[in-house]
Protein backbone atom coordinates (compact mmCIF):
# COMPACT_ATOMS: atom_id res chain seq x y z
CA UNK A 1 0.00 0.00 0.00
CA UNK A 2 1.31 3.34 -1.04
CA UNK A 3 4.21 2.13 -1.66
CA UNK A 4 5.77 6.07 -1.63
CA UNK A 5 5.69 5.86 2.00
CA UNK A 6 8.04 3.41 4.19
CA UNK A 7 6.21 1.49 6.59
CA UNK A 8 3.26 2.87 8.43
CA UNK A 9 1.09 0.51 7.54
CA UNK A 10 -1.49 0.95 10.50
CA UNK A 11 -1.29 4.40 9.22
CA UNK A 12 -2.35 3.78 5.56
CA UNK A 13 -5.23 1.88 6.68
CA UNK A 14 -6.42 4.77 8.66
CA UNK A 15 -6.50 7.11 5.60
CA UNK A 16 -7.49 4.80 2.99
CA UNK A 17 -10.68 3.30 5.42
CA UNK A 18 -11.58 7.39 5.76
CA UNK A 19 -11.16 7.36 1.62
CA UNK A 20 -13.11 4.33 1.27
CA UNK A 21 -15.92 5.59 3.39
CA UNK A 22 -16.16 9.60 1.77
CA UNK A 23 -15.92 10.92 5.14
CA UNK A 24 -13.22 12.93 5.60
CA UNK A 25 -12.49 15.31 8.56
CA UNK A 26 -11.58 18.98 8.15
CA UNK A 27 -8.21 18.55 9.73
CA UNK A 28 -5.65 15.90 10.73
CA UNK A 29 -2.29 16.20 13.06
CA UNK A 30 0.04 13.28 11.73
CA UNK A 31 1.77 13.46 14.67
CA UNK A 32 5.08 11.19 15.98
CA UNK A 33 8.85 11.01 15.88
CA UNK A 34 11.24 12.63 13.17
CA UNK A 35 12.06 10.73 10.02
CA UNK A 36 8.73 8.67 10.13
CA UNK A 37 7.82 9.86 6.67
CA UNK A 38 4.21 12.47 8.05
CA UNK A 39 4.61 15.17 5.43
CA UNK A 40 5.68 11.75 2.88
CA UNK A 41 2.39 10.43 3.84
CA UNK A 42 0.60 13.78 3.68
CA UNK A 43 2.03 13.85 -0.35
CA UNK A 44 0.93 10.69 -0.44
CA UNK A 45 -2.79 11.14 0.69
CA UNK A 46 -3.31 14.61 -1.13
CA UNK A 47 -1.88 12.53 -4.31
CA UNK A 48 -4.75 9.88 -3.65
CA UNK A 49 -7.59 12.07 -2.98
CA UNK A 50 -6.78 14.36 -6.37
CA UNK A 51 -5.82 11.69 -8.13
CA UNK A 52 -7.86 11.45 -12.06
CA UNK A 53 -6.49 7.96 -12.55
CA UNK A 54 -6.48 5.98 -9.21
CA UNK A 55 -6.01 2.86 -8.81
CA UNK A 56 -7.53 -0.20 -6.27
CA UNK A 57 -11.18 1.59 -5.97
CA UNK A 58 -9.65 4.91 -5.70
CA UNK A 59 -7.30 4.42 -3.12
CA UNK A 60 -4.14 4.58 -5.01
CA UNK A 61 -2.76 7.45 -6.80
CA UNK A 62 -1.30 6.44 -10.07
CA UNK A 63 1.80 8.74 -9.69
CA UNK A 64 1.54 9.57 -13.50
CA UNK A 65 -1.38 12.06 -14.30
CA UNK A 66 -0.84 15.41 -14.56
CA UNK A 67 -2.62 15.74 -10.62
CA UNK A 68 0.27 13.63 -9.03
CA UNK A 69 3.14 15.04 -11.03
CA UNK A 70 2.07 18.41 -10.14
CA UNK A 71 1.46 18.02 -6.42
CA UNK A 72 4.55 15.58 -6.05
CA UNK A 73 6.94 19.13 -7.40
CA UNK A 74 4.54 21.01 -5.11
CA UNK A 75 3.24 22.83 -8.47
CA UNK A 76 -0.40 21.93 -7.96
CA UNK A 77 -2.74 24.83 -7.51
CA UNK A 78 -4.96 21.91 -5.08
CA UNK A 79 -2.32 21.38 -2.53
CA UNK A 80 -0.56 23.99 -0.71
CA UNK A 81 2.77 23.50 1.78
CA UNK A 82 3.33 25.85 4.27
CA UNK A 83 6.44 25.87 6.15
CA UNK A 84 8.77 28.30 8.23
CA UNK A 85 10.40 31.35 7.13
CA UNK A 86 13.11 33.95 8.11
CA UNK A 87 11.60 36.77 8.64
CA UNK A 88 13.56 39.47 7.33
CA UNK A 89 11.56 42.16 9.67
CA UNK A 90 8.78 42.61 12.41
CA UNK A 91 6.71 43.72 9.77
CA UNK A 92 4.57 40.58 9.26
CA UNK A 93 3.71 41.65 5.49
CA UNK A 94 7.33 42.04 4.75
CA UNK A 95 9.01 39.77 1.55
CA UNK A 96 11.90 37.64 2.09
CA UNK A 97 14.83 38.98 1.09
CA UNK A 98 16.47 37.85 -2.39
CA UNK A 99 19.16 35.54 -1.21
CA UNK A 100 16.52 34.03 1.13
CA UNK A 101 14.24 33.15 -1.68
CA UNK A 102 16.72 31.49 -3.35
CA UNK A 103 17.63 28.99 -0.79
CA UNK A 104 13.96 28.70 0.09
CA UNK A 105 13.33 27.37 -3.69
CA UNK A 106 16.38 25.05 -3.41
CA UNK A 107 14.66 23.54 -0.12
CA UNK A 108 11.54 23.12 -1.64
CA UNK A 109 13.10 21.59 -4.97
CA UNK A 110 14.77 18.85 -2.43
CA UNK A 111 11.73 18.34 -0.25
CA UNK A 112 9.69 17.28 -4.07
CA UNK A 113 12.67 15.39 -5.08
CA UNK A 114 12.74 13.62 -1.43
CA UNK A 115 9.09 13.82 0.57
CA UNK A 116 11.75 12.52 3.38
CA UNK A 117 13.89 15.49 2.65
CA UNK A 118 13.67 17.79 5.63
CA UNK A 119 13.72 21.56 4.74
CA UNK A 120 16.45 23.59 6.77
CA UNK A 121 16.42 27.29 6.09
CA UNK A 122 18.75 29.49 7.80
CA UNK A 123 16.59 32.16 10.57
CA UNK A 124 13.37 30.05 9.58
CA UNK A 125 12.58 29.56 13.26
CA UNK A 126 8.92 30.08 13.20
CA UNK A 127 5.53 29.88 11.01
CA UNK A 128 4.55 33.73 11.21
CA UNK A 129 1.30 35.12 11.81
CA UNK A 130 1.38 36.64 8.11
CA UNK A 131 1.75 33.23 6.39
CA UNK A 132 -1.22 32.30 7.90
CA UNK A 133 -2.90 35.10 7.10
CA UNK A 134 -1.76 34.87 3.64
CA UNK A 135 -2.94 30.93 4.21
CA UNK A 136 -6.60 32.60 4.82
CA UNK A 137 -6.64 34.48 1.95
CA UNK A 138 -5.90 31.95 -0.62
CA UNK A 139 -8.16 29.56 0.85
CA UNK A 140 -11.03 32.28 0.28
CA UNK A 141 -9.95 32.12 -3.45
CA UNK A 142 -11.49 29.21 -5.45
CA UNK A 143 -9.58 26.74 -7.69
CA UNK A 144 -10.58 25.02 -10.30
CA UNK A 145 -9.90 20.71 -11.78
CA UNK A 146 -9.04 19.72 -8.49
CA UNK A 147 -11.65 17.29 -6.59
CA UNK A 148 -10.12 18.71 -2.60
CA UNK A 149 -7.65 21.70 -1.70
CA UNK A 150 -5.14 20.04 0.95
CA UNK A 151 -3.18 22.28 2.96
CA UNK A 152 0.34 20.79 4.81
CA UNK A 153 1.37 22.78 7.51
CA UNK A 154 5.34 20.95 8.43
CA UNK A 155 6.04 21.18 11.23
CA UNK A 156 3.03 22.74 12.86
CA UNK A 157 4.77 23.20 16.19
CA UNK A 158 6.58 26.16 14.69
CA UNK A 159 3.94 28.27 15.27
CA UNK A 160 3.82 30.49 17.77
CA UNK A 161 0.87 31.54 19.45
CA UNK A 162 -0.42 34.27 17.90
CA UNK A 163 -0.14 32.04 14.56
CA UNK A 164 -2.08 29.42 16.19
CA UNK A 165 -4.61 31.76 17.29
CA UNK A 166 -5.14 33.37 13.66
CA UNK A 167 -4.69 29.64 12.29
CA UNK A 168 -7.67 29.00 15.01
CA UNK A 169 -10.10 30.75 12.97
CA UNK A 170 -8.99 28.73 9.91
CA UNK A 171 -10.32 25.30 11.91
CA UNK A 172 -13.56 26.79 13.17
CA UNK A 173 -14.49 27.75 9.96
CA UNK A 174 -13.51 25.04 7.58
CA UNK A 175 -14.23 24.98 3.61
CA UNK A 176 -16.35 22.01 2.66
CA UNK A 177 -13.35 21.58 -0.25
CA UNK A 178 -10.51 21.69 1.55
CA UNK A 179 -8.30 19.25 3.96
CA UNK A 180 -6.08 20.52 6.46
CA UNK A 181 -2.89 18.25 7.76
CA UNK A 182 -0.93 19.62 10.23
CA UNK A 183 2.31 17.63 10.48
CA UNK A 184 4.18 17.34 14.19
CA UNK A 185 7.11 15.22 15.86
CA UNK A 186 6.30 18.19 19.22
CA UNK A 187 2.13 18.32 19.44
CA UNK A 188 2.65 18.97 22.64
CA UNK A 189 3.49 22.68 21.73
CA UNK A 190 0.74 23.22 20.21
CA UNK A 191 -2.73 25.11 21.67
CA UNK A 192 -5.00 22.34 23.40
CA UNK A 193 -7.39 24.44 21.07
CA UNK A 194 -5.48 23.75 18.23
CA UNK A 195 -5.12 19.65 18.89
CA UNK A 196 -9.06 19.42 19.63
CA UNK A 197 -10.14 20.47 16.21
CA UNK A 198 -7.71 18.04 14.22
CA UNK A 199 -7.88 14.31 14.29
CA UNK A 200 -4.82 12.93 15.24
CA UNK A 201 -3.07 10.15 13.10
CA UNK A 202 0.02 8.91 15.54
CA UNK A 203 2.94 7.64 13.44
CA UNK A 204 5.10 4.73 14.77
CA UNK A 205 9.03 5.08 15.46
CA UNK A 206 10.30 2.50 11.76
CA UNK A 207 11.71 -0.58 12.48
CA UNK A 208 15.44 -1.12 11.24
CA UNK A 209 14.22 -3.36 9.17
CA UNK A 210 11.99 -1.56 6.96
CA UNK A 211 15.08 1.66 7.08
CA UNK A 212 17.50 -1.24 5.93
CA UNK A 213 15.21 -2.41 3.27
CA UNK A 214 14.14 1.30 2.01
CA UNK A 215 17.78 2.00 1.78
CA UNK A 216 18.76 -1.05 -0.50
CA UNK A 217 15.92 -0.10 -2.57
CA UNK A 218 16.01 3.49 -2.39
CA UNK A 219 19.44 4.49 -1.85
CA UNK A 220 21.15 1.04 -3.46
CA UNK A 221 23.09 0.23 -0.27
CA UNK A 222 24.77 -2.95 0.39
CA UNK A 223 23.19 -5.21 3.18
CA UNK A 224 26.17 -4.69 5.85
CA UNK A 225 25.99 -0.58 5.11
CA UNK A 226 21.86 -0.38 5.34
CA UNK A 227 21.83 -3.00 8.31
CA UNK A 228 24.61 -0.67 9.88
CA UNK A 229 22.78 2.78 9.21
CA UNK A 230 19.68 1.34 10.24
CA UNK A 231 20.84 0.43 13.72
CA UNK A 232 22.41 4.00 14.36
CA UNK A 233 19.40 5.73 12.67
CA UNK A 234 17.15 4.28 15.95
CA UNK A 235 13.57 4.47 13.76
CA UNK A 236 14.41 7.97 11.97
CA UNK A 237 14.61 7.51 8.22
CA UNK A 238 15.91 10.54 7.34
CA UNK A 239 18.81 10.29 9.98
CA UNK A 240 19.83 7.01 8.22
CA UNK A 241 20.10 8.77 4.57
CA UNK A 242 21.94 11.76 5.89
CA UNK A 243 25.04 9.69 6.91
CA UNK A 244 24.93 8.26 3.91
CA UNK A 245 28.51 8.81 2.83
CA UNK A 246 29.75 10.01 5.89
CA UNK A 247 32.45 8.14 7.69
CA UNK A 248 29.97 7.16 10.49
CA UNK A 249 32.90 4.87 12.22
CA UNK A 250 35.28 7.81 12.65
CA UNK A 251 33.08 9.94 13.61
CA UNK A 252 32.23 7.37 16.15
CA UNK A 253 36.01 6.97 17.36
CA UNK A 254 35.97 11.00 17.64
CA UNK A 255 33.27 11.16 19.80
CA UNK A 256 35.12 8.13 22.04
CA UNK A 257 37.92 10.74 22.33
CA UNK A 258 35.85 13.81 22.92
CA UNK A 259 34.26 11.98 25.43
CA UNK A 260 38.09 11.50 27.00
CA UNK A 261 39.65 14.77 26.20
CA UNK A 262 36.52 16.54 27.37
CA UNK A 263 36.34 15.34 30.76
CA UNK A 264 40.12 14.68 31.52
CA UNK A 265 39.71 18.29 33.02
CA UNK A 266 42.42 19.98 30.29
CA UNK A 267 40.90 22.52 28.60
CA UNK A 268 43.12 22.92 25.91
CA UNK A 269 43.14 19.15 25.28
CA UNK A 270 39.04 19.65 25.14
CA UNK A 271 39.71 22.74 22.48
CA UNK A 272 41.81 20.26 21.05
CA UNK A 273 38.69 17.84 20.62
CA UNK A 274 36.12 20.31 20.09
CA UNK A 275 37.68 21.15 16.96
CA UNK A 276 38.32 18.01 15.72
CA UNK A 277 34.58 17.63 16.46
CA UNK A 278 33.72 20.77 14.54
CA UNK A 279 33.32 20.21 10.30
CA UNK A 280 36.55 20.88 8.93
CA UNK A 281 35.41 22.33 5.68
CA UNK A 282 36.04 25.82 6.62
CA UNK A 283 34.21 26.88 3.34
CA UNK A 284 30.74 25.25 4.15
CA UNK A 285 27.84 27.62 4.86
CA UNK A 286 26.57 27.82 8.35
CA UNK A 287 23.84 25.53 7.61
CA UNK A 288 25.78 22.37 6.47
CA UNK A 289 28.13 22.97 9.46
CA UNK A 290 25.17 23.25 11.73
CA UNK A 291 23.47 19.94 10.02
CA UNK A 292 27.04 18.03 10.45
CA UNK A 293 27.05 18.96 14.35
CA UNK A 294 23.55 18.04 15.25
CA UNK A 295 24.48 14.72 13.19
CA UNK A 296 27.73 14.41 15.69
CA UNK A 297 25.85 15.17 18.46
CA UNK A 298 22.98 12.69 17.60
CA UNK A 299 25.41 9.87 17.55
CA UNK A 300 26.99 11.02 21.06
CA UNK A 301 23.55 10.80 22.44
CA UNK A 302 23.09 7.27 21.06
CA UNK A 303 26.61 6.58 22.32
CA UNK A 304 25.62 7.31 25.94
CA UNK A 305 22.22 5.77 26.03
CA UNK A 306 24.21 2.95 25.36
CA UNK A 307 26.29 3.57 28.22
CA UNK A 308 23.28 3.79 30.03
CA UNK A 309 21.76 0.24 29.00
CA UNK A 310 25.19 -1.40 29.62
CA UNK A 311 25.09 -0.16 33.13
CA UNK A 312 21.28 -1.13 33.75
CA UNK A 313 21.86 -4.48 32.24
CA UNK A 314 20.08 -4.13 29.23
CA UNK A 315 22.79 -5.50 27.16
CA UNK A 316 20.65 -6.54 24.18
CA UNK A 317 19.50 -2.95 23.01
CA UNK A 318 23.11 -1.64 22.77
CA UNK A 319 23.05 0.15 18.93
CA UNK A 320 26.61 0.56 18.97
CA UNK A 321 28.12 -3.21 19.34
CA UNK A 322 31.22 -3.03 17.75
CA UNK A 323 32.15 -0.42 20.29
CA UNK A 324 31.40 -2.77 23.83
CA UNK A 325 34.55 -2.34 25.02
CA UNK A 326 35.01 1.02 24.84
CA UNK A 327 31.29 1.30 26.55
CA UNK A 328 32.52 -0.78 29.26
CA UNK A 329 35.32 1.39 29.73
CA UNK A 330 33.19 4.18 30.17
CA UNK A 331 30.67 2.68 32.10
CA UNK A 332 33.75 1.32 34.78
CA UNK A 333 34.24 4.88 35.54
CA UNK A 334 31.01 6.86 35.28
CA UNK A 335 28.44 4.38 35.20
CA UNK A 336 26.25 5.73 37.15
CA UNK A 337 22.91 5.55 35.66
CA UNK A 338 21.31 8.96 36.62
CA UNK A 339 25.03 10.21 35.91
CA UNK A 340 24.43 9.21 32.14
CA UNK A 341 21.31 10.38 32.26
CA UNK A 342 22.10 13.73 33.44
CA UNK A 343 24.73 13.42 30.50
CA UNK A 344 21.91 12.74 27.78
CA UNK A 345 20.24 16.00 28.75
CA UNK A 346 23.52 18.07 28.50
CA UNK A 347 23.74 16.80 24.77
CA UNK A 348 19.98 17.40 24.03
CA UNK A 349 20.55 21.28 25.08
CA UNK A 350 23.39 21.21 23.33
CA UNK A 351 20.96 19.90 20.48
CA UNK A 352 18.83 23.02 21.11
CA UNK A 353 21.16 25.24 20.81
CA UNK A 354 22.75 24.38 17.53
CA UNK A 355 19.02 24.40 15.83
CA UNK A 356 18.61 28.15 17.55
CA UNK A 357 21.76 28.41 15.54
CA UNK A 358 23.93 30.02 18.03
CA UNK A 359 28.14 29.89 17.65
CA UNK A 360 28.66 26.27 17.39
CA UNK A 361 32.20 26.25 19.48
CA UNK A 362 30.88 27.99 21.96
CA UNK A 363 27.85 25.30 22.11
CA UNK A 364 30.75 22.91 22.32
CA UNK A 365 32.39 24.15 24.94
CA UNK A 366 29.72 24.40 27.23
CA UNK A 367 28.79 20.98 26.72
CA UNK A 368 32.30 20.02 27.97
CA UNK A 369 31.47 22.51 31.08
CA UNK A 370 28.42 20.48 31.61
CA UNK A 371 29.13 17.08 31.32
CA UNK A 372 32.03 17.43 33.74
CA UNK A 373 29.23 18.97 36.02
CA UNK A 374 27.40 15.83 35.25
CA UNK A 375 29.90 12.86 35.01
CA UNK A 376 32.45 13.53 37.26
Amino acid sequence: MWPNVIGEERVKQILKNALASGKLPGAYLFSGPEGTGKDAMAIEFAKAINCTSPHANGLEACDECASCSAIANFASPAVMFVHALPKSSDRDDAELKEEDVAIVREQRAMKAADPYFHIEIPRAQAIHVGQIRELRLSLARSIAGAKRRVVILGEAHRMNTQSQNAFLKTLEEPHADTLIILTSSNPNALLPTVRSRTQDVRFDVLSNVEIAEALRERESLPEDQSNFLARLAAGNYSRARGMIGEDVRAMRSEIVQFLRMGLSKSRKNAAVEIDKFLPRSGGSRFLEKRQAVEQRLLLLTLWLRDALALSTGSEDEIINQDQVEDLQKFVSRFGEPKSIIAAIGCVDRAMHRTKLQLQLRGVMLELVVELESALL
